[in-house]
């Protein structure tokens, strides 16, 4: 199993916005499962966004790998319902439903990691609202002292919404690779 050491086991990895560009779907499915992994290790309570697509395959993951209580600590949800729900990308109904979610995990009393699928149903995104919502993610994560991946597939990213990305994430990962971004724009 190929993962990025550096998020899904370090020790010292314990806060942050990490842009997360993939290309490989068994990758990224790996690196999800390493995120809960340690983030159950760490005692925090997990929030998956994900697609449908996906969903089927990562939930039986998690069945196959974790405990009964451990899958008490994980929220999955589908990702329509915060990005297509609403029209395309409205950042008031992808921020709603954050802290609805967020709120639900809370009652727990502990620590919270969260990962994103991001996607949206025209070609490109607009630039200026994905802006909008990156940025203020970023400052709810840096207030939380939470980690938040916000995971894209490197094929619906143009050269100018990667670098958007990475100038509104402390930090860049791929499928095999994991680094401090050195465009971020704090």
């Amino acid at each position: 199993m190929k993962t990025v050491n550096s998020i899904s086991s370090s020790k010292k990895f314990d806060k942050g916005h990490v842009f997360y560009r993939f290309e490989d779907n068994q990758f990224y499915i790996n690196n999800l499962m390493s995120f809960i992994k340690n983030g159950l290790e760490s005692k925090q309570c997990i929030l998956i966004i994900e697609n449908m697509r996906e969903l089927p395959q990562i939930k039986a993951n998690i069945d196959k790998e974790f405990s009964h209580q451990q899958k008490e600590a994980i929220r999955l949800v589908n990702n329509f319902d915060y990005y297509l729900a609403n029209g395309d990308f409205h950042t008031k109904t992808i921020l709603t439903h954050f802290q609805e979610d967020l709120s639900i995990l809370k009652t727990k009393n502990t620590l919270i990691r969260t990962w994103a699928h991001v996607e949206w149903a025209s070609e490109e995104p607009d630039i200026l609202l994905l802006e909008e919502f990156e940025s203020t993610a970023d400052n709810f994560v840096k207030e939380e002292g939470m980690i938040s991946v916000c995971a894209y597939a490197a094929e619906s990213l143009s050269s100018a919404l990667d670098t958007t990305l990475q100038q509104l994430h402390q930090y860049i990962m791929t499928d095999d690779t994991f680094s401090i971004s050195p465009f971020y724009n704090e």
